[in-house]
């Protein structure tokens, strides 16, 4: 079965933020040929890792990583900053873009974030979103809610909800069913939860919306192997066509090879 992560994180000088984990590049090469991961989505995180790395990463090893630029509205003057941000971001050759509102202490909800991923979806980008929203001093609305105004907001987006929620996966996922751009992806909850009464959440996800799920590692804060043998320990008993959505075809349909595309 075929393997497509569709979270993972490299940094030119290894170090990461945690202070925990080794990020280098090599290294995340030799974790997805342990885990047999044929592609995976390189993500970057704004101000943290620049977007010519980030590229030089991808072309270094062809067909392999989906390259997704790190973009922080927050720093934006006012809505109209999204244009030449995500002008820049798709002329660059990125296929997404990545907000982390927790990480660059922005509200999900404010203007100019909207206005962000009506663009992308303006010009074809898909929009991964870290869904852990709570912030020290800047309290932010649930997660379910947060996602649902958005996807009201950009009802074109294809958007990825990275984490799905966390905790509140369950109600995220009840927003994701109503909106058909939406892709639940579960990485870290995965291993972060395990244990507690989110696997069985995670195994309904996986049952009842298969098509809409996808598996992340959060390289490196869990190696690829970890991630999926946890997921295949969740969805044990799942028919195969539903475990091939979720491990690989569900991003293959987002993010096409191009020499299928």
């Amino acid at each position: 079965m075929r393997r497509f992560d569709s979270l993972v994180h490299a940094t030119p000088d290894g170090r990461w933020m945690s202070g925990r984990h080794d990020a280098g590049f090599r290294r995340l090469n030799d974790e997805l040929d342990r885990a047999k991961i044929s592609r995976a989505c390189l993500v970057g995180l704004a101000g943290v890792v620049d977007h010519d790395y980030l590229m030089e990463c991808a072309r270094s090893a062809p067909g392999r990583f989906v390259p997704v630029a790190g973009v922080d509205p927050g720093r934006y003057a006012d809505v109209d900053g999204s244009d030449a941000t995500v002008d820049a971001v798709a002329r660059a050759g990125f296929r997404a873009l990545k907000l982390h509102p927790r990480l660059n202490g922005y509200d999900p909800l404010d203007p100019r974030c909207i206005a962000t991923i009506r663009e992308a979806a303006r010009r074809g980008l898909v929009v991964f979103l870290d869904t852990l929203f709570r912030q020290r001093g800047r309290p932010t609305a649930h997660a379910a809610d947060v996602v649902d105004r958005l996807a009201n907001a950009c009802p074109d987006v294809r958007m990825v909800l990275l984490h799905s929620g966390g905790a509140a996966l369950m109600e995220v996922a009840e927003v994701a069913r109503l909106h058909p751009g939406l892709m639940l992806d579960l990485s870290f909850t995965l291993l972060r939860y395990a244990g507690t009464s989110l696997d069985s959440d995670i195994r309904w996800t996986m049952r009842n919306l298969d098509q809409r799920v996808v598996i992340g590692s959060d390289m490196p804060e869990y190696t690829p192997a970890d991630a999926f043998s946890r997921a295949e320990q969740l969805a044990e008993g799942l028919p195969v066509e539903k475990w091939t959505n979720i491990a690989h075809l569900n991003l293959d349909r987002l993010f096409p090879e191009p020499s299928a595309g």
